[in-house]
């Protein structure tokens, strides 16, 4: 309880009746004092046991429209007030705690004030929501006062709902290969990782990519030819994002953009990640090189910090956290083949694979997924499943890509927005989309055909339908050879 100016004021006034009784001999002023004094302990003890029955008939309710929400949507807020009481009660006023992540509108604020003769009142007004995350509605502060102004106490409810805020949706999305959707959930893996080998798990013959490290030297000079060990090993795997923002991302319409539709699809393995408790870090690049980096650490703010990133990914130029210049590439070897050009004989392909596995690394001209990749920190370079999400603008930057991670990752998964599926001309001229289709899905399958990668596309499930659509079979889904 908490005692007003006009309590001060009151206390004063009785203290200067008793001194004016004293000084001028009255002692109906001293009666008046002690009357005074009487009447306030009474209002004092009429306060105390009003506030306590109060509480017992004041029912304070906060409710949310709806219990999951996107960034940007609004979710109705109600605050209600009754009171169970058979004649008047004090009067008091409720004031909500909107969480700090709610944007209100200009308006009514969410207070309610009840009178002594009021029965029950309540207020609703739209919040909207900005950050992902889980929040839970603060408990009302209840302020309650007597009719005199002389006292006042205030007490906190019990706390409101929760909400989950979630990133935007761009709808359906389409994940899959040749047409076909993807049936494992997006995220999900097998509980297995590389570090810290238990038992052997099969012997395979060497593809180029694999590291050195796995080489299996008995079985290689026995068979008379290259094979490596893989190993099975408990424990939760490192996941890392490699998320590529690039202008060439922002193609398609507003909204349904592929970068929008791959950012929902790092969102599913960053949920998944937080879920499983496996360590998560993420890589962004952007054309000017590698924007932001993380280690993955399994925590909570990591989680959350890289939820936040992938919300505040877009396609604008950005100055690069992990600057990626000539001098820190002065050890690059000079007079070799041009690494971009897809006419590498057999042979060349294999010495570029054990030159970069024995620690050679080459900075690529114009390829700043490669070369932001290759400078990134070692954690996320080796970790157990990297996750690339980008598009096929530039089929022999993303093929030496997948080729450097998979020398590092046990696991490698590539999502790709085909450019074709984001053509606003797409329905114009359908059996050249429909070629182009092809082109694109040839080359996923190329990179699927790769140990230990896995490559889907991704885009709208009606652009890709469409894109079939135009095959000269004319069949639905069609899986071509």
């Amino acid at each position: 309880m908490r005692v007003t100016r006009r309590f001060w004021l009151t206390l004063t006034a009785i203290g200067s009746l008793v001194v004016g009784g004293g000084l001028l001999d009255a002692p109906l002023l001293v009666v008046g004092a002690v009357g005074l004094a009487g009447w306030l302990l009474a209002m004092q003890f009429a306060f105390v046991r009003g506030v306590s029955r109060l509480e017992d008939e004041l029912t304070v309710s906060q409710s949310l429209d709806r219990s999951r929400i996107r960034t940007g949507a609004e979710a109705n807020y109600t605050l209600a007030a009754s009171v169970d009481a058979a004649g008047d009660h004090l009067p008091l006023s409720i004031e909500a705690r909107i969480p700090l992540t709610a944007q209100m509108e200009a308006g009514p604020s969410p207070d309610i004030t009840l009178g002594r003769s009021m029965r029950s009142l309540s207020v609703t007004l739209p919040l909207t929501w900005e950050t992902v995350g889980n929040y839970t509605v603060p408990g009302a502060t209840v302020t309650v006062s007597d009719g005199t102004g002389l006292f006042t106490q205030s007490f906190t409810t019990a706390p409101g709902p929760e909400i989950a805020v979630e990133s935007p949706s761009v709808g359906p999305i389409h994940v899959g290969q040749s047409g076909k959707q993807l049936l494992r959930g997006v995220g999900e893996h097998d509980a297995r990782g590389r570090t810290g080998g238990l038992s052997a798990e099969e012997i395979r013959k060497y593809v180029p990519g694999d590291a050195l490290k796995y080489v299996d030297w008995k079985a290689t000079a026995r068979l008379d030819e290259a094979h490596v060990r893989n190993y099975e090993a408990e424990g939760n795997r490192s996941v890392v994002l490699v998320l590529d923002h690039r202008q060439t991302l922002g193609d398609g319409a507003p909204g349904e953009t592929k970068l929008e539709h791959l950012k929902a699809v790092a969102a599913a393995f960053r949920q998944r990640a937080e879920t499983t408790r496996d360590p998560l870090g993420y890589v962004t690049i952007d054309d000017a090189g590698v924007t932001d980096s993380k280690v993955p650490v399994a925590r909570t703010e990591a989680y959350r910090s890289c939820q936040h990133r992938i919300n505040d990914l877009d396609i604008e130029t950005e100055t690069p956290a992990t600057a990626v210049t000539k001098a820190a590439h002065t050890g690059m070897m000079k007079g070799t083949v041009n690494p971009t050009s897809d006419t590498r004989s057999p042979m060349e392909t294999t010495l570029l694979a054990y030159r970069d596995a024995a620690g050679s690394k080459r900075h690529l001209p114009n390829q700043p997924l490669y070369n932001g990749f290759q400078a990134a920190p070692h954690e996320i370079r080796n970790a157990d499943l990297l996750v690339i999400c980008t598009d096929d603008s530039n089929p022999s930057e993303l093929r030496d890509t997948v080729g450097l991670a998979r020398r590092n990752a046990t696991e490698v998964v590539v999502f790709i927005a085909p450019s074709v599926a984001f053509d606003t001309d797409l329905l114009t001229d359908l059996d050249t989309a429909y070629e182009r289709y092809r082109a694109f899905d040839q080359f996923r399958r190329e990179l699927n055909e790769i140990d230990s990668v896995t490559a889907y596309e991704v885009g709208s499930p009606d652009k890709i339908s469409a894109l079939l659509s135009g095959s000269p079979a004319n069949t639905e889904q069609r899986e071509y050879a």
